[in-house]
């Protein structure tokens, strides 16, 4: 329907803020899996050859970078794809989440 109602081919992005929570503990991201938690759904139609710019370990910090950079000559670049995990209690302490960060995955 966005499509065909469109004289201008649209833009379109699904995305989630934060995976599911299946082995999530608030307190403790050793007991978290980070990777679980911080994948998303992220899913785009860009027209033309705008998705040929996508990658597939982008991240929501560079997903409107990559479109407006793309489709209206933004020119803001790409930042570094890292995702960050806090504590409930302490929402402001940011732990970097790395690819190692998948043991509390497997119960």
């Amino acid at each position: 329907m966005l499509q065909t109602a469109s004289e201008t081919p649209p833009i379109i992005v699904l995305q989630a803020d934060h995976g599911p929570g299946a082995f999530l503990d608030w307190n403790s991201a050793e007991h978290t899996c980070l990777w679980e938690r911080t994948a998303i759904l992220n899913a785009y139609y860009l027209p033309g050859d705008g998705a040929e710019r996508l990658y597939a370990t982008i991240t929501p910090v560079n997903s409107f970078r990559v479109i407006l950079d793309a489709y209206f000559g933004a020119e803001l670049g790409l930042l570094e794809d890292v995702s960050y995990y806090s504590p409930w209690e302490q929402p402001y302490r940011f732990s970097p989440v790395t690819t190692l960060d998948s043991a509390a995955c497997h119960p």
